[in-house]
């Protein structure tokens, strides 16, 4: 019995060494940056913002990638050290990347400074993209814990496409030429729409018809309280084209609300595949909502 009482004795000691890390803390869409205050005013604080600060295309108030927030070293303790996403900048220390480093969910990056506006904009945009596509996995991650898993098969089968259809959207159409979901909760000023359907492109000018096909969508289906009121693409703002996506703006013809878009393309069978997400939200900032289209689309 001696014996049992020391060996039970040793095998919690040994757990109880076991090192469990804290969830992480902040959000997303914050990076905190770990650089001396000099270091940081006099040669990392423009190209930080010129590449973490920039304005998200295709919103007509400017909302940044992402919030960037400086502490020096001497600050940076306690529930700092647990935030998600962290960007750790000196002179003289190894570049690396660590997940988990202090709690769990969380993304540090070092970088060493090398005196160099040009080498450090490249060394923090490819950090910018890393952080983007952790962003986007994790937001889709959550998401597809509890996304409505028949209707993304029923794409997967019509479209031949890889999507998510969050919980709270209602079904509204889905036939093989067209899926269509809202969520437009009572009493909130807060409408979100998303569509998919496909064409054979037959326009030399590919993007154009992309956008004259969503714009036939949005003035056949998305309609106002009052005669002749449809949704269309603001043309006023041409929509911005990159990597198959465009960012743009939508207005009610013959009223006042709007709000902006994102439409992804895919390529499949000669066809294109058109997938859209459209919110109108005048009280609330953009960002979350063209980040979370970014990720089910």
């Amino acid at each position: 019995m001696r014996y049992l009482i020391v060996f039970l004795f040793v095998l919690s000691a040994c757990s109880d060494g076991i090192k469990t890390l804290p969830s992480s803390t902040g959000i997303l869409s914050e990076v905190i940056f770990v650089v001396e205050d000099a270091l940081w005013e006099n040669q990392v604080k423009d190209v930080a913002f010129r590449t973490f600060g920039v304005p998200i295309q295709g919103l007509t108030q400017d909302e940044s990638s992402f919030r960037v927030i400086q502490v020096n070293h001497s600050e940076f303790k306690s529930i700092l050290k647990t935030h998600k996403n962290i960007v750790i900048i000196a002179k003289n220390v190894p570049t690396s990347n660590q997940q988990d480093k202090w709690a769990n969910d969380q993304l540090v990056v070092q970088l060493e400074f090398k005196h160099e506006d040009n080498e450090l904009t490249k060394d923090l945009n490819k950090v910018k993209a890393i952080f983007e596509f952790r962003e986007i996995r994790i937001l889709r991650n959550s998401i597809s814990k509890s996304s409505q898993n028949i209707q993304e098969k029923h794409i997967k089968e019509e479209f031949n496409i890889e999507t998510l259809i969050p919980s709270e959207y209602t079904i509204i159409k889905d036939t093989v030429a067209l899926f269509w979901a809202t969520y437009n909760p009572e009493k909130q000023e807060e409408i979100k729409h998303l569509f998919v359907f496909s064409f054979e492109p037959k326009e030399i000018n590919l993007q154009q018809e992309v956008l004259q096909k969503t714009d036939s969508i949005f003035a056949k289906y998305l309609l106002g309280a009052k005669h002749g009121q449809h949704v269309k693409i603001e043309d006023m703002f041409s929509p911005v084209y990159s990597e198959n996506t465009y960012r743009g703006l939508w207005k009610l013809n013959g009223g006042f609300m709007g709000g902006p878009f994102l439409i992804k393309t895919y390529f499949i069978d000669k066809k294109v595949v058109v997938t859209v997400g459209l919110i109108f939200a005048p009280n609330n900032r953009k960002r979350k909502y063209i980040k979370t289209f970014e990720a089910i689309l």
